[in-house]
């Protein structure tokens, strides 16, 4: 719509120059006059924006030989249609047609310039860089520059290239103050300052997202390590304790024997008592009964049962100590596998 509205003005201002020109060339030759009342009627369609009538008007005077200095404008007007249209691609055609057509021409700078434009239309934004500076290069003097260096920070800023279109939108406001792109290169600005503070929060909220992901990654490992060592432990834990369940009914086991063991040391030992007391008798009863002569039989014969009695005692006194030692001993292992 801005383009339509501009050109649409430039149609106004244009068709004055144009048509002086006309009857200017048809002052000197009548078969002019009907170029020029074409070119008239053209240019008014163009500015009613019934660009698909304006424009076979445009390109026929352009090919007629006979409109001589004409078929320039029908030129220029049917790459502006063209543009206003929206066809930018056909636009780029046109205005290279003319520029070949029409070398030196007065209107060549705009041309090159509307050619840029056509190229930025078609969002082919690096070789619109490429055309905007071509133009700036070839008519630094030109009413356009401002422009030209707006779109190609336009173009610029579509690329991504923020720093340098940044450097461009810049130059406007200091170059060209009372450029009418000068406020919206300044508009342009804030919207890249705002862009900047953008891509720091993003990269920030990355960061952050980056460092959960991290701390998230770290919590698991150690918890899977933590679940290992418990599981570990665990184990262990139950193999010693299924250990000490053994060790101890062992030692329950051996206790138990020796247990039994000494019940049996003391039955022996019982009816050893028992017997010694029946020998003592029966010494008793052979010392009262027995002649002078039969004395030493009968010394003998006592000395036998305390020999046997002394030794029934040194028995029993090794049994007891045997059995200390091994209840002490039994203690110990079942003190020492409690603590572990």
């Amino acid at each position: 719509m801005k383009l339509k509205r501009v050109a649409t003005f430039a149609a106004v201002v244009v068709l004055g120059a144009s048509l002086a020109s006309a009857q200017t060339a048809g002052a000197s030759a009548a078969p002019a006059t009907k170029p020029a009342d074409d070119l008239r009627h053209g240019i008014e369609l163009f500015a009613n924006a019934r660009y698909s009538e304006a424009l076979p008007i445009f390109d026929s005077l352009f090919l007629d030989s006979s409109a001589g200095a004409l078929r320039a404008d029908g030129a220029y007007w049917s790459a502006m249609t063209l543009l206003a249209s929206g066809d930018p691609s056909s636009a780029e055609k046109a205005v290279e047609s003319f520029l070949v057509a029409f070398p030196g021409h007065a209107r060549t700078s705009e041309m090159m310039y509307q050619k840029a434009r056509a190229v930025f239309l078609q969002k082919d934004y690096e070789r619109s860089v490429r055309a905007f500076q071509a133009f700036i290069a070839a008519f630094p003097e030109s009413d356009q520059v401002p422009a030209s260096v707006f779109w190609s920070a336009e173009s610029l800023y579509s690329l991504g290239r923020l720093s340098d279109a940044e450097k461009l939108y810049r130059t406007i406001g200091e170059r060209y103050p009372d450029s009418v792109k000068a406020e919206a290169a300044k508009y342009r600005l804030s919207l890249i300052q705002f862009k900047y503070r953008e891509d720091e929060l993003l990269t920030l909220l990355k960061w952050s997202h980056e460092e959960s992901l991290r701390i998230i990654e770290e919590f698991q490992r150690r918890e899977k390590a933590y679940e290992q060592a418990l599981d570990v432990y665990q184990k262990r834990y139950g193999e010693a304790k299924r250990g000490v369940a053994q060790t101890q009914s062992t030692l329950e086991e051996q206790v138990a024997s020796l247990k039994a063991a000494m019940d049996d040391l003391a039955k022996r030992l019982q009816e050893k008592d028992a017997r010694v007391v029946e020998l003592e008798r029966l010494q008793a009863e052979l010392g009262a009964s027995a002649a002078a002569p039969k004395d030493r039989e009968a010394a003998a014969a006592s000395a036998a049962p305390e020999t046997g009695e002394a030794e029934l005692l040194a028995m029993k006194q090794r049994t007891l100590a045997l059995m200390q030692f091994y209840l002490e001993r039994l203690a110990a292992r079942s003190t020492s596998g409690g603590g572990k």
